[in-house]
């Protein structure tokens, strides 16, 4: 991942005009996903050539939910094809593909759970975690069954 004063150093100003709650590197890109208020859009942007220190926007995902719905939790894989997975209720949770901005993943889920995190465990498995705290594992590979609740031990 990115770590501040080792990859980048911001000594004034910043990249973006709006808040940024969530800050993912693609991997085995030069891109970052960026999230936050006051939609549950993703951003995507470019980091320049080792010789410039520049961000600059390259495109916006836009989601479903507009404005009022909470920020969209991101997690990034460049397995297949750089990908984003994103969403902000259990409902809503996508998989984009980041460069043509396709839905390569819907999942099958009718809840509004909010969500507090969420994962690539591998290519193909997500991992979802709701605010109230249950874990719900999800299968790229079947995009229309329902999500499976994890049993955590307590």
């Amino acid at each position: 991942g990115l770590c501040p004063e080792r990859d980048f150093k911001v000594e004034c100003g910043g990249f973006s005009n709006r808040p940024v709650y969530s800050l993912k590197c693609v991997p085995d890109t030069s891109l970052l996903v960026t999230s936050g208020p006051p939609d549950s859009s993703l951003h995507v942007w470019q980091v320049s050539a080792e010789d410039s220190d520049v961000i600059k926007s390259v495109s916006a995902i836009p989601t479903e939910n507009g404005t009022g719905q909470p920020w969209a939790k991101i997690a990034t894989i460049s397995a297949r094809a750089p990908w984003v997975l994103h969403g902000s209720r259990l409902g809503n949770v996508q998989i984009t593909e980041v460069e043509s901005r396709k839905n390569v993943y819907v999942a099958a889920s009718r809840s509004s759970e909010e969500l507090s995190g969420l994962a690539f465990l591998d290519c193909n498995t997500l991992l979802l975690c709701c605010a109230k705290g249950q874990l719900c594992l999800a299968d790229v590979r079947q995009p229309q069954s329902p999500l499976e609740a994890v049993s955590v031990p307590s």
